[in-house]
């Protein structure tokens, strides 16, 4: 009987603890599951209402869960291909090859991430959201933007709000299937309409254009 009572014991306390893995505190006192914590925003404050619909048939199913895989490491996107947007091929022509988009994933704990982000000549240093499930990821955050920009000898200044998602599977040669969106959420400038902006709402979605962001240290 002893050892029976030692057995369930030990059973309840393995249980116990598995439970626990999937969880971490939220604050002081409350325990939540890992990815819902309370300085973790949803993933779909990056994607607008207004564009649920439309933007989910154009960039696929996002892979959300609480126990994403990790993504840490580098990764190259090449070819960077521009596969779809909610604006006309006129104002923004598709399957247009871009410069190489580079990425580095590191310090990854629970749902958040450090992100090196370089697209041609910048590079942004970001903590950022990751869900997922399996080896299926989301990665996802909004991005505040100021920039110049010289017009006739004149020098505006510009801001732009974006939402970006990227998702894909981890392999072991790199992120399989990888797409990636930037969504405008909102921009403005002070040169009183002289400089065109995307309108609010305005969506751009990539891939890479051989389905694979190879690892490549950079």
């Amino acid at each position: 009987m002893k050892n029976r009572k030692i057995i369930f014991v030990l059973g309840l306390l393995m249980t116990c603890g598995l439970a626990l893995t999937c969880c971490t505190k939220n604050g002081e006192n409350t325990i939540v599951l890992i990815g819902t914590e309370y300085y973790i925003d949803d993933i779909l404050s990056v994607i607008p209402d207004s564009l649920q619909t439309s933007f989910s048939a154009d960039f696929g199913s996002i892979p959300e869960g609480p126990v994403p895989p990790k993504i840490e490491g580098s990764y190259v996107v090449d070819p960077k291909h521009r596969v779809s947007s909610n604006l006309t091929e006129y104002e923004w022509p598709l399957q247009t090859v871009e410069p190489n988009m580079y990425m580095r994933f590191a310090n990854q704990h629970n749902g958040i991430v450090k992100m090196d982000l370089n697209e041609a000549t910048e590079t942004v240093t970001d903590t950022v959201f990751v869900c997922g499930n399996g080896s299926a990821f989301a990665v996802y955050f909004i991005e505040n933007k100021s920039y110049e920009i010289e017009l006739g000898g004149q020098t505006y200044h510009a801001k732009v709000k974006r939402g970006i998602v990227m998702k894909g599977q981890v392999i072991e040669d790199g992120l399989k299937d990888f797409r990636y969106a930037t969504i405008i959420m909102k921009s403005e400038d002070d040169s009183n309409g002289l400089i065109a902006q995307y309108p609010q709402g305005s969506y751009f979605i990539y891939k890479d254009g051989d389905g694979l962001a190879k690892r490549e240290v950079w």
